[in-house]
């Protein structure tokens, strides 16, 4: 399904929710911004104790103020609580639909701790909502080849040549155009009836070959 979805084009299912606009809130967002606002500011001067007690606070009044969230995995990720983080940011995409924010948060978690392959999915999952934002595309192709999902990877690094070319960025056209015979080559060899045998390093083989043509 990854696969699929990737090759598919990263199609967009509804756009993203975004935070209301401060002279439409309603009391109880206002004041979720203010104590977010509070939190923040303990938070950097390194009082955890009371940010987490804001960052609270505001989502106790506001459960779907997303600032809130976002400081306080943030915060829990940097006292050591990467899995604490993780929750948090779960909690933030169960009540706000279409969190791109929340899904990006979390799919950087995951690329820090190294698991490749759900940080792949994470991004996948920001693409459908923000189709061909370059940036994402890119955190696809790193994390996806990171992960062994060469095919997905393939499929990140072509949009990107594409955008590239539609925007007449020689440069970046020609860095994608390497990118693709690389992993073209990768996806070539990790398939069982094309070869049988698992070489050593074959990502830096396989971008050293396509640089020498």
């Amino acid at each position: 399904m990854l696969v699929v979805s990737a090759i598919a084009g990263f199609a967009s299912p509804e756009g993203a929710h975004a935070q209301p606009a401060v002279s439409q809130e309603n009391w109880a967002t206002a004041r979720a911004r203010s104590l977010t606002e509070q939190g923040r500011a303990h938070r950097q001067s390194g009082d955890t104790a009371r940010a987490i007690a804001r960052f609270s606070e505001a989502l106790a009044i506001d459960a779907t103020f997303g600032d809130a969230y976002l400081e306080l995995a943030a915060l829990r990720e940097a006292a050591g609580e990467p899995d604490e983080a993780e929750r948090v940011l779960a909690i933030s995409l169960e009540r706000i639909p279409g969190f791109v924010e929340g899904m990006w948060a979390r799919a950087e978690l995951y690329g820090r701790a190294k698991r490749y392959p759900e940080a792949t999915s994470a991004f996948l999952h920001v693409s459908a909502a923000k189709p061909d934002d370059e940036p994402t595309l890119q955190k696809i192709l790193i994390n996806a080849t990171r992960a062994g999902l060469f095919p997905v990877a393939l499929a990140a690094a072509r949009r990107l040549g594409a955008l590239a070319e539609m925007r007449d960025d020689r440069a970046a056209a020609k860095d994608a155009r390497l990118t693709i015979k690389a992993l073209a080559k990768l996806v070539a060899e990790a398939d069982p009836v094309s070869t049988g045998v698992k070489r050593s390093d074959p990502i830096r083989r396989a971008l050293a070959a396509a640089e020498a043509r």
